[in-house]
């Protein structure tokens, strides 16, 4: 996503850092002809573009590593049996 004059910013957070870092975002943004608001914007995108979405598929770990991990409807299908059995008796 690129930003500009006219998208709107309807959000804030404020953040502590440390200063040499603070300076070093400054000098970026100096260098780039950006605000430091816009900067800190920029590299947070661009650093959350190279990571996996949230919805990513896991990973098993233990004694279950390598496991092939069951699809949303194979659990639907094992919930469904099991509550079914719990209402009978026998």
């Amino acid at each position: 996503m690129v930003h500009n004059a006219y998208m709107n910013r309807d959000a804030m957070i404020t953040l502590r850092i440390p200063a040499p870092l603070k300076r070093r975002l400054e000098a970026r943004a100096r260098s780039l002809r950006r605000s430091l608001s816009s900067q800190v914007v920029h590299d947070l995108e661009t650093l959350l573009k190279g990571m996996a979405p949230e919805c990513a598929p896991g990973k098993f770990l233990g004694l279950y590593q390598g496991s092939r991990i069951p699809t949303d409807a194979e659990i639907a299908e094992v919930r469904s049996v099991m509550w079914g059995s719990l209402g009978r008796k026998e």
